[in-house]
């Protein structure tokens, strides 16, 4: 196995190298790795890579009409997959997958390409090698709310890129789609979209705590005249509204962001969740922490254990919890079907989205 730059190779039989085996019994037993050397090098071996995924979401289905059989089907599909689709020398399907929950299924996309290698004897002599190996890409789908996770990375000095990873990508899960009677994909999309105003206000006024909070062009007009800025001390109200109307006009942008253990809730300028266009907010429910940004976040840098056989538990959780905290509101939101879906010339092509 060959380790690339934010992906993995691998040949056709899928055996590692010897010191890939060596790096299973080392982690099995490491009082038994007793070259230094080596074991500096598994311990890198073994720590996740950093790399770069996008957001997508899955047009074509309707997934709020989706029953929870279909939901789940799709989920066990992709886990329990078997066989990988087309043939040599370019299969591809799901590979080292585990599920979270019934809805959530996560792992690796392989794609297998051809590739050739020039060899010379010492008497100049071309021989020709040919190999069929495989290159991973990671994914997380959410089968509930139409969404997928998936690593756009640049594949280097290989035949393969990221039209044709997308486009088997897709072939794939509408296969899988289509087994569980579900109707087909026509584009995989990064959406542009913005947070609405009044998903700030309720993730703010149903917050335990805000530590962040960015505002632009404030003015008091937009407060209600039922805010209630210092309680029993009603009369202050008007003093601190009337400050407001003072100073917010003369402000295009307010960043505010609390002591270790304070809370933005707690201060008078907790109404500028309603006088200004909020921008971004950090806050916590109950332990839970979230942002929620103006433009939601579609591209996310996380790391992944590329090197595994299957993906862990604690890694498909580990990013799950950063998509979760950054989508806030947004992630669990079923994709819509596109309002296009069903027109040629309103199609949106995915390809037209990739770096």
């Amino acid at each position: 196995m060959v380790s690339g730059k934010g992906y993995s190779r691998f040949t056709s039989s899928g055996k590692g190298s010897s010191h890939q085996v060596i790096f299973n019994a080392c982690i099995q037993d490491r009082i038994k790795c007793t070259n230094n050397n080596l074991r500096e090098n598994l311990i890198v071996m073994s720590e996740n890579t950093q790399i770069h995924c996008d957001l997508r979401e899955i047009y074509g289905p309707e997934w709020t009409s989706l029953s929870d059989d279909q939901i789940k089907c799709i989920a066990n599909r992709i886990h329990k997959s078997e066989e990988l689709f087309g043939g040599e020398p370019q299969l591809f399907g799901f590979v080292g997958t585990r599920k979270i929950g019934d809805d959530i299924v996560g792992g690796y996309f392989a794609i297998q390409y051809s590739d050739e290698e020039f060899h010379y004897t010492k008497n100049k002599k071309l021989n020709k090698k040919h190999n069929n190996p495989f290159e991973r890409v990671f994914f997380i789908l959410l089968s509930r709310s139409g969404k997928v996770l998936l690593q756009n990375t640049k594949f280097v000095g290989i035949p393969l890129n990221m039209h044709i990873a997308l486009r088997l990508f897709q072939e794939a899960l509408n296969r899988i789609l289509e087994s569980c009677n579900v109707k087909q994909i026509y584009s995989l999309v990064l959406e542009p979209e913005k947070t609405k105003e009044a998903d700030f206000l309720h993730e703010f006024e149903r917050s335990t705590r805000v530590v962040e909070l960015d505002i632009s062009y404030p003015t008091a007009d937009n407060i209600p005249e039922e805010f209630v800025y210092y309680n029993p001390q009603t009369e202050r109200n008007e003093i601190i509204r009337d400050s407001h109307r003072h100073d917010y006009p003369h402000l295009k942008k307010i960043d505010l962001e609390a002591l270790e253990g304070g809370d933005l809730k707690q201060t008078h300028l907790r109404d500028l969740i309603h006088a200004g266009e909020p921008q971004k907010m950090h806050y916590y429910i109950g332990i839970d922490e979230f942002t929620l940004r103006k433009d939601v976040k579609q591209k996310f840098e996380i790391r992944v254990d590329m090197e595994a056989e299957q993906i862990s538990e604690e890694n498909l959780l580990s990013v799950i919890k950063i998509l979760r905290r950054e989508r806030a509101v947004y992630l669990d939101n079923p994709t819509p079907k596109y309002k296009d879906a069903d027109s040629n010339d309103g199609q949106v092509s995915f390809l037209s989205e990739l770096d």
